[in-house]
């Protein structure tokens, strides 16, 4: 089990996770859409990876707001 910080964005109904971890000397993030109709188990919607957690947090971030802007 890794261990990381989860950043969540709040979209209408929908949330949106960001898993940030490293993973070696790689820091990545895997994103999820959590709806009702969704469910954990579900595979990520996105991951990315970057050198530093600060890029990836910003990556992931940036492709978040890029596909589900505050309304």
């Amino acid at each position: 089990m890794k261990t990381g910080r989860l950043l969540k964005f709040h979209r209408g109904a929908t949330e949106i996770h960001a898993y940030l971890y490293r993973d070696g000397a790689v820091y990545k993030a895997a994103v999820y859409l959590i709806s009702s109709a969704t469910a954990r188990q579900n595979p990520p919607l996105h991951s990315l990876s970057a050198p530093t957690e600060h890029e990836v947090e910003v990556a992931a971030r940036e492709w978040i707001e890029s596909r589900y802007p505050r309304k």
